[in-house]
């Protein structure tokens, strides 16, 4: 017992000789363990400070559960209606107005119950001439607290810089796919500022009135909407001229075709009215007529005066007479049956304007919970994917990691062969020496782990990581949030995995006979046994190597292809930011696009009109706008050929890559106006990479909906348009849509970086450490030739070059089978973002890849010979029998 202890205390002391003796072995792939999980764990730290932290001041700022807009405020007898039902409603009315370097700021009042504003910097403003800017729009401005800034021709002192809560994405439209807090951003000012600049008139579009509500646990979203919908107003209260020159154009037509049935009904009646009057009227006269006729016949007989003119004239008195009445009793019968048929007429009118005048006098325009607003949780969407990818991403990276330890495992025991046997002979078991050589690989997993952990939550992680997202999303400042699941996860998965995979490995190799062991012979009749005839010398001897050397050689290639995953990642994104950046500028055409709120009855001159629908479709749980847009077939602004057909459409290469949709498939997507789904036949793909369009003939768009035949809400044109502002919703010019493609390139580039940085250092330590341990294995046999007179070259010859046919046949295999996987993960990597994006690499990108990782083999190959030239002729008599 005493000797097995003693034995036991031996090889305790080996492991730190065995660390000293082959320390960089192990401090390299300890090395690789300390970049994988400070990797995963910043990532994975980051997204979840991201979600956490931003879950929590949504909280705190008393975030929105959703939010409409209206056609005219509520009226205070609509709001009390809901705010005393236990919903929290405030107005967030805002107004447009153009601001510094040719931008867009939006401004709204004072926050007071709902979606208060994180204040990072400052305060916020308190009297007039006041603002609170968003803080990317102040950092790209060069806009601080204390400084000023003019809107309108007003200047404003800035007060604070912060965010909103429903401004998370900072979109200037829902439809947006891009931040670009350069051109647009929004500020906060009293209530007196407000109307003050409403009261002058030189906002570039009219006044948006929205309402955020809160709804308490009192009701749900769709019992809302319904109340909301039931909720009218007169237009005749609307002071906005255009609205008032639209309505008499759409709705107003229904007015006045009633109150013209109801005229000619009113005439109608008076008349019949009229003729029942003069008709009795007709009847007593001739009643009085008989009644005369009477006493002038009896006073005729009596005096004997009357003669045959005067009798014939009386009668010819009352002929008329009767003719007369009877004349106007058919009148009247006429004008009770025009009564009758005019009311029938209203009645039917009634219903015809009731069926096609669906939103005559329905106040709600738009309805948007929180969970489907774009601008809302932005960022933590964002995080949600990447923590995933991070956690999946480790666990194969820490299997690559350790089972590389576990090749060093297995050369240390191929070395001590006869030591390993020894020790059996002597009493020691199986169970200790797996103890023995787990323990070096499962320590240093362990202290890589600890390490990686430490320095992932460090400023250089966690905060480092989070960078990209907090200068793109508009968020409060953040802490970062500690998780016990990724403590546990960076400190024990890398012991896990490499105690699994080590005695996985490990046991077969001490499961050997001791007498072999003892005798230091190794099976290697398979390389042996093999018939290589038709090669010559070289070749052979490299085969059989490779042959040997089959487990270290695919730990390459495994390696080659983790690597190449985690390039591709990168060369994605860059394939991504040179594709928008080319084909937005390239499919853009025209040089504004007017989105009207009320259109004018005549296109203007020099505009092309279009009608375009925001409908929903519903992509890996996001709910992303996709504009249907009717167009006709001769807009020279898009090579959309629209045909006939309500059920035809043509989408837009960004919509084909999306949803993945060719000729021939249906599209169906969701009407949340008139709650309903509407499916479409694909009849054709056209480049359209800017965003998320389908494309429909005008015409048939317009019946498809129940719109006139001149209907439009957007007008595109190559020129500026001298457009009444109250009119419009939105302007959206080319330089916007090329702006927004170049925010991609600014925003990636440093995620590219380093994921092709990443990526080569694993590729180039992998590669070395592998390659170094195949020569380490031959040393005997290396050590041998050069007694037997072969020189450096020869042998790099026979023992190095041929990992050139691993590496080459690895690369060619691993390159399109890892983009092809990255190809397949990342739609779901930007499954949050509206817009298709174009993953295809031009073939300059895939030679480069290739000979980027032939170079690395190159320079590897010139190290090792270094290495090689090392190993010396005592290393024979050092393996003697």
């Amino acid at each position: 017992m005493q000797k097995i202890q003693k034995i036991q205390k031996i090889l305790r002391r080996r492991i730190l000789r065995d660390l000293k003796a082959n320390l960089f072995y192990y401090l390299a792939p300890g090395f690789l363990i300390v970049l994988g999980m400070y990797l995963v764990v910043s990532f994975v730290g980051a997204a979840d400070t991201v979600i956490t932290g931003v879950a929590q001041k949504n909280q705190m700022l008393h975030l929105e559960d959703g939010q409409f807009s209206v056609f005219v405020p509520l009226t205070e007898i609509e709001e009390k209606n809901l705010t005393e039902s236990g919903i929290t409603l405030e107005k967030q009315f805002y107004l447009d107005y153009h601001g510094q370097n040719n931008s867009l700021v939006r401004l709204f009042k004072n926050r007071e119950a709902v979606n208060l504003a994180a204040v990072d910097d400052g305060r916020m403003p308190v009297t007039a001439g006041e603002i609170f800017l968003e803080k990317h729009y102040a950092k790209k401005h060069q806009l601080i607290p204390g400084g000023q800034i003019t809107i309108a021709g007003h200047r404003f002192s800035i007060t604070g810089i912060g965010s909103l809560p429903d401004y998370d994405a900072v979109f200037q439209e829902l439809s947006d796919s891009v931040v670009e807090s350069e051109s647009f951003g929004y500020g906060l000012v009293v209530a007196a500022d407000y109307e003050m600049m409403k009261a002058e008139g030189s906002a570039i579009k009219s006044e948006s009135f929205t309402y955020a509500y809160r709804l308490n646990g009192v009701t749900d979203d769709d019992s809302l909407k319904e109340r909301l919908k039931g909720f009218n107003f007169a237009p005749s209260t609307v002071d906005d001229p255009y609205f008032q020159d639209y309505w008499s154009r759409t709705g107003g037509r229904k007015d006045d075709l009633k109150d013209g049935i109801q005229e000619l009904l009113d005439g109608s009646q008076d008349l019949e009215a009229g003729l029942s009057e003069l008709s009795d009227a007709g009847g007593e006269l001739l009643k009085a007529t008989d009644t005369m006729a009477e006493t002038i016949t009896a006073m005729a007989a009596a005096t004997g005066t009357a003669s045959a003119a005067t009798r014939q004239g009386m009668d010819n008195y009352q002929d008329g007479l009767w003719d007369y009445t009877n004349g106007v009793d058919q009148a009247a019968g006429g004008a009770l049956e025009m009564s009758d048929g005019i009311r029938e007429l209203q009645q039917k009118t009634d219903t015809l304007t009731d069926t096609y005048f669906k939103n005559d006098l329905s106040n709600l325009t738009t309805f948007l919970t929180a969970a489907n607003n774009p601008r809302i949780a932005a960022s933590a969407d964002d995080q949600v994917i990447n923590k995933i990818a991070g956690l999946i991403a480790g666990v194969i990276v820490m299997m690559l990691f350790t089972y590389m330890i576990s090749v060093f495992v297995i050369h240390s025991i191929d070395r001590e062969r006869p030591v390993i046997g020894a020790l059996y002979a002597l009493g020691v078991t199986k169970k200790d020496l797996m103890r023995h050589y787990l323990t070096l690989p499962v320590s240093i997993a362990f202290l890589g782990g600890v390490i990686g952990t430490a320095i992932g939550y460090s400023q250089w992680g966690v905060n480092l990581q989070m960078t990209e997202s907090l200068n793109y999303f508009s968020v409060p400042n953040l802490a970062t949030v500690y998780s016990l699941p990724l403590l546990v996860y960076g400190i024990v998965m890398p012991v896990v995995v490499a105690a699994i995979v080590n005695a996985l490995v490990i046991r077969k190799k001490l499961s050997q006979n001791v007498l072999d062991l003892l005798s230091n012979r190794e099976n290697d009749q398979q390389a042996a046994t093999i018939t290589l005839k038709r090669f010559g010398f070289v070749r052979r001897f490299q085969i059989r190597q490779m042959i040997r050397e089959a487990r270290t050689s695919l730990t390459v290639v495994f390696g080659l292809f983790i690597a190449l995953l985690i390039m591709m990642l990168g060369l994605n994104c860059y394939a991504i930011c040179s594709h928008v950046s080319i084909e937005n500028k390239a499919d853009t055409r025209f040089e504004y696009m007017y989105s009207y709120k009320y259109p004018t009855e005549a296109v203007p001159a020099g505009g092309v009109a279009a009608f375009g629908k925001t409908l929903k479709k519903e992509v890996f749980g996001y709910n992303l706008d996709v504009t249907l847009l009717g167009i006709d077939a001769s807009n020279p602004y898009f090579d959309a050929a629209v045909t006939k057909g309500q059920n035809k459409v043509i989408i837009s290469s960004a919509v084909a890559r999306k949803f993945g949709l060719e000729v021939g498939d249906i599209l169906v997507l969701n009407d949340e106006d008139d709650e309903k789904l509407v499916a479409f036949t694909v009849d054709g793909v056209t480049a359209y990479a800017s965003g998320l369009f389908v494309f429909m003939n005008l015409a048939d768009m317009r019946a498809y909906f129940g719109e006139t035949d001149d209907y439009y809400n957007i007008i595109f044109s190559d020129q500026p348009l001298n457009l009444e502002t109250g009119r419009l919703n939105n302007v959206t010019t080319r330089e916007d849509i090329v702006k927004g493609a170049d925010v991609f390139i600014s925003q990636m580039t440093a995620l590219i970086v380093t994921m092709v940085t990443v990526a080569l250092i694993l590729l180039a330590v992998v590669m070395y450490l592998m390659m170094q341990v195949m020569v380490d294995r031959s040393s005997f046999a290396i050590a041998l030739m050069k007694i037997f007179g072969y020189r450096a070259k020869e042998l790099r010859k026979l023992y190095i070059n041929g990992n050139f046919y691993v590496i080459a046949v690895g690369a060619v295999i691993s390159i399109p089978l890892a983009k092809w996987m990255m190809d397949q993960v990342y739609p779901i990597l930007v499954s949050n973002v509206a817009v298709g994006f174009n993953l295809s690499f031009p073939w300059w990108l895939y030679a480069g890849v290739y000979g980027v990782i032939l170079f690395l083999y190159l320079v590897i190959n010139t190290l090792l010979l270094q290495r090689l030239k090392k190993i010396s002729h005592a290393t024979v008599l050092k393996n003697r029998e």
